[in-house]
């Protein structure tokens, strides 16, 4: 339905640049999508963005540009669900041929994931311009597919790996789109509290329901301006070994510490009594929830944030100069979050833990060393921000001129 209420109100729009963009379905693919979508739009572009059902959870009834669901699936090794997932591409790469025949885009940009297969395909045999977007620091795998029939491959990583030699001459280093909401925390200086001017928060002895972020964080943010604030942030997936391991860990530093911090946690919505209730047990102040509305308010008000090794995370909270501690999630494929983190590590912008050596004791250790030498987060704050690549999206549009 969607795409042909585009098909019918195409008709009137004016003879711009066409350009299709199309994305994986998680957040990591898709919010840097958006970016250049938006940014594309607002330049009167012709833009239509493809991707899986998961588009729908991104989509805003602000947006310039329709959102069209395609057929795709992933591949695995079962014979039902091999036959299943061919059918289901197969389906897809016709949906993408009539995209491509009906509106003649010049430039289809991809922005990885299984999703993105058919388009490509329907790109190539309609000989349409191609345009890769690598939001790792390893060339995922639908990218490496399609590396030897695309215009160029944007990276986001000065030290990306997996591509071949006689791709090199298409890499165009344009660093990962971040939002705009994100990228005006960077005009901000990185501050934090005075050690007198630290408050203790009462003991909260309301219900669990209340002290969700979606009716706690705003009334409370005035009596919490003074806290060390941690924001921890587990990815699409809510990390559920933050949930086991973190709540343990501050109770572990102790009343010299742990009064003084407000921790504010994403995890999954059915870990969240259970997470809650532990912190709460520990008496440490907390505000958790399993989706934050006003992500860019957490990310510029937190004084350290814990966090997954995805892309796209960690490049906004590098436009916010934020201290990051770093978990990579270790069954990410081609250990590609492990090569985020250790090219943040590299470069001082993070500390870096493995998930086989996430521990209570050493998170707890890390914390101390960090809250007990402020003048390194300070340090670590002006690294962050100088790993920034605040004009990606408009590197990557600029890709789209030529």
């Amino acid at each position: 339905m969607v795409g042909l209420a585009f098909v019918k109100a195409s008709n009137k729009l004016s003879m711009s640049k066409k350009i299709f963009i199309v994305s994986g379905g998680t957040g990591g693919h898709i919010i840097p999508a958006r970016c250049l979508a938006t940014h594309l739009a607002k330049e009167n572009c012709e833009v239509m963005f493809f991707g899986d059902t998961k588009l729908t959870n991104y989509t805003k009834k602000e947006d310039r540009f329709p959102s069209i669901i395609i057929s795709s699936s992933q591949i695995k090794k079962s014979p039902f669900f091999l036959l299943k997932a061919i059918t289901r591409i197969s389906f897809g790469i016709l949906q993408s041929f009539y995209f491509c025949l009906r509106f003649y885009p010049q430039y289809v940009v991809s922005f990885g994931g299984y999703a993105t297969f058919p388009m490509l395909i329907a790109a190539i045999l309609t000989k349409r311009k191609i345009i890769l977007h690598e939001q790792n620091s390893h060339l995922g795998k639908v990218n490496r597919i399609f590396a030897n029939f695309t215009k160029k491959i944007a990276i986001s990583f000065p030290e990306t790996s997996g591509i071949s030699q006689k791709n090199l001459s298409k890499i165009a280093l344009t660093g990962n789109p971040v939002r705009e909401e994100i990228f005006a925390l960077n005009k901000l200086a990185y501050t934090l509290p005075k050690p007198e001017e630290m408050v203790i928060m009462p003991d909260n002895k309301m219900g669990y329901d209340v002290i969700l972020a979606s009716d706690f964080y705003e009334s409370e943010k005035e009596r919490l301006k003074d806290f060390f604030k941690i924001l921890i942030i587990g990815g699409s997936g809510g990390a559920k070994i933050f949930s086991e391991i973190l709540p343990k860990a501050f109770f572990n530093l102790g009343g010299k510490y742990k009064d003084d911090i407000q921790i504010i946690q994403q995890c999954r919505s059915e870990l969240m009594e259970k997470t809650f209730e532990q912190y709460q047990a520990f008496n440490l102040n907390i505000v958790i929830d399993s989706f934050f509305e006003n992500m860019d308010e957490l990310i510029r008000d937190s004084h350290l944030i814990i966090a997954r090794a995805g892309s796209s995370s960690i490049f906004e909270f590098c436009a916010a100069k934020k201290p990051m501690i770093l978990i990579p999630f270790a069954a990410a494929a081609d250990n590609h979050q492990e090569k985020n983190a250790r090219y943040l590590e590299k470069h001082g912008a993070a500390i870096v833990i493995k998930e086989e050596d996430f521990t209570i004791n050493k998170i707890s250790e890390v914390l101390k060393q960090l809250i007990d030498n402020p003048e390194n987060l300070q340090k670590m704050s002006e690294k962050s921000g100088s790993l920034a690549m605040l004009n990606a999206t408009k590197d990557l549009k600029r890709l789209c001129d030529y």
